[in-house]
């Protein structure tokens, strides 16, 4: 994997992941969460969360994987193989497993986003949860995300990010497809949870959400300009101007995201 595939990781980005936890990030996958339940991390980045599911459902086993080597090295920096017994950590693609029947819950937070050929990658999730286990899948919608006022550097470099990505044949409105794909999948008995979160400039957690997009422009935005869709002026100007918008008090940022937990049939 080099940087110019966008399911990279820039290092730059790993403050987005290391932020996050199960409360503040994914309620949904939280609930689910029961001592000896077995569980497969899709995407799992530098493993945060999924340090914590193992926690939470310990002695289940889980398997937190990822395609990028880096984001695996650092996982296991973090939490050395054995640390905690009941979790290992994976380099390898959804999209080319095997595993079939093996996992009480299959998660995807945020990951199906950067992968072209979704569809495929929620057919091996859907064969690697037991039967009657499920599937859960959360991500973006990208298409409709909204700041107050946005200064102009922040609104071109947007624009240019959904660019870049749709030009990597990614979906920038993933969400609103979820259930169409877990249906295709073979998955039942789906339910559907909207997410919209809108912070403003005051509330206690406004500095971390709506900062995640500094860092965005800081790892991404690099990506973009080796890729020729942003000069490195507009992504610094970006920065600075986004930086500058999150100081004002009248600053607010809405973003939509959609989870759905889907089961893999009893007789499948």
């Amino acid at each position: 994997m080099t940087f110019d595939d966008r399911a990279y990781v820039p290092a730059e980005a790993m403050g987005i992941m290391t932020a996050r936890t199960l409360a503040n990030s994914h309620p949904t996958l939280l609930r689910l969460l029961e001592p000896d339940t077995s569980v497969l991390d899709v995407g799992c980045g530098p493993g945060t969360l999924t340090v914590e599911i193992a926690r939470r459902v310990d002695p289940g086993a889980v398997v937190g994987m990822d395609v990028n080597p880096e984001m695996i090295r650092t996982a296991e920096e973090a939490s050395p193989p054995g640390n905690i017994p009941n979790l290992i950590f994976y380099t390898g693609d959804i999209r080319e497993s095997t595993w079939d029947g093996e996992f009480d819950v299959v998660n995807a937070a945020r990951t199906l986003q950067w992968i072209p050929d979704a569809e495929v990658a929620l057919h091996r999730m859907a064969r690697a949860a037991a039967p009657g286990g499920r599937v859960v899948v959360l991500d973006f919608d990208h298409t409709a995300a909204h700041w107050s006022d946005p200064p102009k550097p922040w609104t071109r470099f947007y624009e240019a990010f959904l660019e870049w990505r749709e030009a990597g044949g990614l979906d920038n409105a993933i969400a609103r497809r979820l259930p169409a794909l877990c249906e295709t999948a073979g998955l039942a008995d789906m339910e559907l949870s909207p997410q919209i979160t809108t912070v403003r400039a005051g509330d206690a957690d406004f500095f971390r959400v709506a900062g995640l997009w500094r860092m965005v422009i800081e790892s991404r935005g690099r990506q973009m300009v080796a890729a020729g869709r942003l000069a490195e002026t507009e992504r610094q100007d970006a920065f600075d101007a986004f930086t500058e918008w999150m100081q004002g008090p009248d600053a607010v940022q809405t973003v939509h995201e959609a989870c759905v937990i889907a089961h893999r049939p009893a007789g499948c």
